[in-house]
């Protein structure tokens, strides 16, 4: 039987730390290729963070269903720290760069998800 060159091996264990099962965060309506996708871009761009994709559409759900989105007026969001209420308009703003950001096809499922969304908003 070869043996694989150490080269390789190495290789294949730094993509396998990189994409373990566990650290992606699993969202309905998605493929895996496009959570990889997600996880690749939300470590390269700036103004994404680790997760930064699932807490803005876990935000915007919330907002879209929450029994007081009528009541939401801009001008007086209230609390405006991310953490602790979440800005919904900054979480809709944070969906739309990853699906600027995103290859074709992993933008068009996320474009899916967002904007089934959108129309119940």
């Amino acid at each position: 039987m070869p043996r694989r060159r150490p080269r390789r091996v190495r290789a294949e264990l730094a993509v396998r730390r990189r994409f373990r099962k566990n650290e992606l965060n699993p969202i309905h309506g998605l493929s895996r290729q496009t959570l990889y996708e997600i996880v690749r871009i939300e470590g390269t761009r700036n103004y994404l963070w680790p997760g930064a994709v699932d807490e803005s559409l876990r935000q915007w759900r919330g907002f879209v269903y929450g029994a007081y989105h009528r009541l939401y007026d801009p001008d007086h969001p209230g609390c405006t720290e991310w953490l602790c209420c979440g800005d919904p308009l900054r979480a809709r703003e944070n969906l739309e760069g990853a699906m600027r950001a995103l290859p074709r096809r992993a933008a068009r499922e996320l474009r899916l998800v967002v904007l089934e969304l959108d129309e119940a908003y």
